[in-house]
């Protein structure tokens, strides 16, 4: 019976072994990133603008866009309020909440933005290729009403 036992505890360890191993996809990557995917699963809340540059490699900052806004907010519906000053805000102003905004390399996938509000991470989030034009659009305090 002893035997038994150790034989099938053996084969449990050996299986959740080779499910750790393959569970690669799922680790935490070590900074400085390389992509958006990356990034996203390094980026928390409460981090400041420095600390999320810091994860990232200059390449990746490359690709990104860090703009000003009067509002951005994750309101009831689920869905994102955003308000920026008519024309978007001049390189040298600041306003209450910043996005870093990342656009996809390939047509198709998503946008990735990081939202602050005083240079802090309030949120993260994944946009549609439609929607991330949009957001781009306001926060460049562009009108999306003709």
């Amino acid at each position: 019976m002893k035997r038994l036992v150790a034989m099938c505890m053996s084969v449990v360890v050996v299986f959740s072994l080779l499910l750790a191993g393959c569970s690669g996809s799922s680790r935490t990557p070590t900074p400085p990133v390389k992509t958006v995917i990356d990034l996203d699963k390094l980026v928390a809340v409460n981090m400041t603008v420095d600390q999320v540059y810091t994860l990232m490699t200059p390449d990746l900052k490359s690709t990104s866009v860090f703009y000003q806004a009067q509002n951005i907010e994750l309101v009831a519906s689920g869905n994102w309020k955003i308000v920026s000053k008519n024309g978007g805000y001049k390189a040298d102003e600041t306003g209450p909440y910043q996005a870093l905004f990342f656009t996809p390399a390939k047509a198709g996938t998503q946008y990735y933005v990081v939202f602050f509000k005083g240079n802090i991470v309030m949120a993260k989030a994944w946009f549609t290729a439609q929607f991330g034009v949009v957001v781009e659009a306001l926060l460049q305090g562009k009108s999306l009403v003709k």
